[in-house]
């Protein structure tokens, strides 16, 4: 089976046309509509896409019609496959549910899990909407102590928006990484996937393999004295998963090399 891993799409249909910090940023982008489709149709001509991850800040600070759209469009690349997404700190819970999921608004947290043959997966929201390093409440942990509970017969593939390991990012870890890990440790663990760093990054925690896949839009590279530098950069994993097993992994990073934005992070 082969999963194909992105994150950090920060789509909007309009952005705001703005010529300072963050925002500014954004509105010298690229539509992140163009590498999404680019390595989705990369992948489908070398392969058959069976699973569909996006780890997160599928929009940035979307409408719902953001959300609509951008399902519409991906839809569209890959068809009718299992597609299955956790949030971001740049999702809005209430424009998510209406626009991607067509349900009724809510804030509450979207967990998920999803049963393939060979193993399961845990959507495990770690994201608070405008809180950079996320949070995981006493309710979210004793939610993910269950979903471990029901899932004890199938290997887990686990995935979060923000990456669980201090040393892996000059960006903060989600504050209850270890507290997560620490669960998941004595457990049939598959993989650990994550974004929210837009940087590609693997390791293995207690022989777990563990992922960060580079963003969809673009990358920020802190230069010193809180200045981050903007470039466009983009990627995707994708995991063979046999006979639930982990089998490979690829990871696949590139650069326009187009530099966007000197952003003051004070």
């Amino acid at each position: 089976m082969n999963i194909v891993h992105i994150s950090d799409i920060h789509f909007r249909k309009t952005y705001e046309q703005s010529s300072e910090g963050y925002k500014g940023m954004l509105a010298k982008m690229q539509s992140p509509l163009i590498p999404l489709k680019e390595c989705l149709e990369e992948i489908r001509n070398k392969q058959e896409i069976d699973l569909l991850i996006i780890s997160g800040d599928l929009t940035d600070d979307g409408e719902a019609e953001d959300y609509r759209f951008l399902k519409q469009v991906i839809q569209e690349i890959v068809g009718d496959i299992k597609v299955i997404v956790t949030l971001g700190n740049h999702d809005i819970k209430r424009q998510f549910r209406e626009g991607w999921l067509n349900e009724i608004s809510s804030d509450e947290p979207y967990n998920l899990i999803e049963t393939f043959e060979d193993f399961h997966v845990i959507s495990f929201d770690s994201a608070i909407y405008g809180n950079s390093n996320g949070q995981v409440s006493k309710n979210q942990m004793k939610w993910l102590d269950h979903a471990l509970e029901r899932t004890q017969d199938k290997p887990v593939i686990v995935v979060t928006h923000h990456h669980l390991l201090e040393q892996q990012s000059s960006i903060p870890s989600l504050p209850e990484g270890k507290q997560v890990l620490e669960k998941l440790q004595g457990n049939n663990i598959l993989c650990i996937l994550s974004g929210h760093t837009h940087h590609a990054y693997k390791t293995k925690v207690e022989n777990i393999p563990y992922f960060t896949v580079v963003g969809m839009s673009f990358v920020g590279e802190d230069i010193g004295q809180c200045q981050v530098q903007f470039e466009e950069k983009y990627g995707y994993n994708v995991y063979q998963i046999e006979n639930g097993q982990f089998k490979d992994a690829e990871q696949k990073t590139v650069s326009t090399g187009k530099q966007l934005k000197i952003v003051d992070m004070n």
